[in-house]
């Protein structure tokens, strides 16, 4: 009996390997021992008593094998023939061992003339051979998932497994604590964790197609990115990055394509897509959810029943309008910011967000390409009547302008300066023949946005192509009619405050166009450099990263200053019930100001909503206390 606990062989000719046990049954001395054992064994009535040990061992030796052989290997199914060599190896030694006769440890007529025992003790191998390899490609899921498809036979091994162990729950809790403890940390990018997420979400489909394992699993990272700020323009992020666009193609292609529906509200019963499509043989085939499905979960039964993953990520908060919303701002920056007007790649992205969230969520950003179409005809147009020439005089360039529809496009910074001379001339004859071609409308400029092209010249070389923003363009040309500037006088020339010009020169400081000194009192002086010298290109990062930060600072108070008007539905909520949580303020804003016409309606998140009402906070306007909100000097 004790050979029997000897390691497999890897490399047998059966592929499953058996070694140790392979010598108790293949002939040789060892079968006459083994029968003479189980004979006196049987003689003594003591087989009861020795089939417990010779099952512990057998199991010892099955988990072992299993380690050895199929750890850490996914790319390969194994089951099945890991389960045909207990029959060809295992099988005929456990018959050898506890049965009499001279045949029963011929494995070729064990399966077709087994006894009752034998089946029972094979049903027992192949259940407890299954359960190991479950309970091991459970403890490596995390893996898996991060190496799907590629782990596609590994994950068609444990769905097989699952089908007979029903370790639906072992997956829950294995998964969940794998990815507390290696993803869902601070440390860990949004678009890294959203990677794995979606990944997670097809590994898990195939794992389960009735979606309650993912559901489960996927609850405690729907919360966590919920809690991260940037998730949203993540995930809009990588649904318009082309390496990632396959996200907005519908499951079956184009003709199955679906419309991402809205999250139904607590207490109110979510819609279903097939009556949404009309589907009659998809409904004839309805069943009711399966009763350990958690139905009061955050999006639990819509993201079961939820086609591909874009919805189901959707479903992080409920509202596809919030997803519009970012991908409304995010095509305004990236138009507003392209020189060429190119907008092949927004209008397919576009064309493919209008399959999967409808047409009339998107119409505003149809109207912003249609924009961006129409302001190329017109300054073409515009340029063509001058002949090319810039009316500005020396160093004025012609314009091109990016004319769009104030009621479609977010809004918009109203930073005003003071621009040149020369631009400003360049800018009223663009106004003045627009209003001759599109009469009666009329030009509000933002000067503070765009992009200007500048040529550098130095005495002794020149920069070519240098792209910056208009305000840092007119901060230089500043000191090309003037080299030295105090910080103070440079901002009372262009009617800002001091803080903006300071931001604004990092780019020129950074650049090596222009240096700091300071006078004979201590104060900030700037003066342009008299050479191009080494330029130190590479310091330039610095002056970009602030720039993204002012960027996304002045977004959070473009978007509070737009969520100014639900205040006095904030007010009057509180004025009548005193205290309320953000959640009961998002529901009934949601209920009180809602989408008609061409009006969006309340299209905020919850985190958008806590920030404003947390601004509100600040100014004095409420007070928050143990998760309430209330109006500030009322108790």
């Amino acid at each position: 009996m004790e050979s029997g606990g000897e390691p497999m062989d890897t490399d047998d000719e059966d592929g499953g390997g058996g070694g140790g046990l392979r010598a108790l049954w293949g002939g040789g001395p060892a079968p006459v021992q083994l029968r003479r054992l189980s004979e006196a064994l049987r003689g003594l009535r003591w087989m009861p008593l020795a089939e417990a040990s010779v099952s512990a061992m057998l199991q010892a030796h099955l988990r072992l094998s299993l380690r050895e052989r199929c750890a850490g290997r996914f790319e390969s199914c194994v089951m099945e023939r890991q389960l045909d060599w207990i029959d060809a190896s295992v099988l005929p030694w456990v018959s050898a061992a506890l049965e009499s006769g001279a045949d029963q440890w011929r494995a070729r007529d064990l399966l077709t003339a087994a006894s009752a025992p034998l089946k029972q003790w094979r049903a027992r191998l192949r259940f407890f051979f299954m359960q190991s390899l479950a309970g091991m490609r459970i403890a490596e899921l995390f893996d898996i998932l991060v190496d799907f498809p590629d782990s596609t036979p590994a994950l068609d091994d444990l769905h097989a497994c699952l089908h007979h162990t029903h370790q639906h729950a072992d997956i829950v809790q294995g998964l969940g604590e794998a990815l507390e403890k290696r993803l869902l940390k601070p440390g860990a990018e949004t678009h890294q964790i959203l990677e794995v997420y979606i990944g997670m979400i097809r590994a898990l489909r195939r794992l389960d197609p009735s979606g309650l394992t993912l559901d489960a699993v996927s609850e405690r990272v729907r919360a966590y990115l919920k809690l991260r700020p940037d998730t949203v323009k993540q995930i809009v992020t990588t649904l318009t990055d082309p390496d990632s666009s396959d996200l907005l193609e519908p499951v079956g292609g184009g003709a199955a394509a679906e419309v991402v529906q809205e999250a139904a509200a607590d207490g109110d019963m979510a819609p279903d897509p097939d009556e949404s499509r009309g589907d009659e043989a998809a409904m004839l085939k309805w069943e009711p959810e399966p009763v350990t499905a958690d139905g009061a979960s955050s999006g639990g039964a819509a993201a079961r029943r939820a086609p591909d993953v874009l919805a189901i990520l959707v479903q992080i908060y409920g509202s596809k309008a919030t997803f519009v919303n970012e991908f409304r701002k995010m095509l305004s920056e990236k138009l507003l910011a392209s020189a060429s007007h190119d907008t092949e790649k927004e209008v397919r992205n576009l064309e493919l967000l209008k399959k999967r969230f409808g047409d009339a969520a998107l119409s505003a950003c149809e109207v912003m390409l249609t924009d961006v179409a129409e302001s190329r005809r017109i300054s073409r147009s515009i340029q063509q009547h001058f002949g090319g020439v810039s009316g500005g005089g020396e160093g004025a360039t012609l314009i091109d302008a990016t004319v769009v529809s104030r009621l479609c496009w977010p809004s918009l910074p109203t930073d005003t300066f003071t621009l040149p001379a020369g631009v400003k001339k360049e800018m009223a004859r663009f106004e003045k023949q627009f209003a001759h071609i599109k009469a009666p409308r009329k030009l509000v400029w933002k000067p503070s946005l765009g992009t200007v092209t500048l040529d550098v010249t130095f005495p002794d070389g020149s920069v070519g192509d240098v792209q910056c923003k208009p305000l840092q363009a007119t901060i230089l040309l500043r000191f090309g009619a003037q080299q030295r500037w105090a910080l103070a006088d440079l901002a009372s020339e262009l009617g800002i405050a001091t803080d903006v010009v300071r931001k604004n020169l990092s780019i020129w400081l950074n650049r090596g166009f222009i240096s700091e000194v300071r006078d004979a009192g201590g104060g900030a002086v700037f003066e342009a450099a008299t050479s191009l010298g080494a330029g130190d290109e590479s310091r330039h990062d610095a002056g970009e990263d602030e720039d993204g930060d002012a960027v996304a600072s002045l977004a959070e108070e473009q978007r509070i200053a737009e969520m100014k008007v639900y205040e006095q539905y904030v007010i009057g909520m509180l004025t009548n019930l005193e205290s309320l949580p953000v959640q009961r303020i998002h529901n009934m804003l949601k209920m009180f100001v809602p989408a008609s016409g061409g009006d969006r309606g309340y299209d905020c998140s919850e985190q958008e909503l806590q920030r404003f009402l947390m601004h509100m906070v600040e100014e004095a306007k409420l007070e928050h206390s143990a998760g309430q909100y209330r109006i500030a000097g009322r108790h």
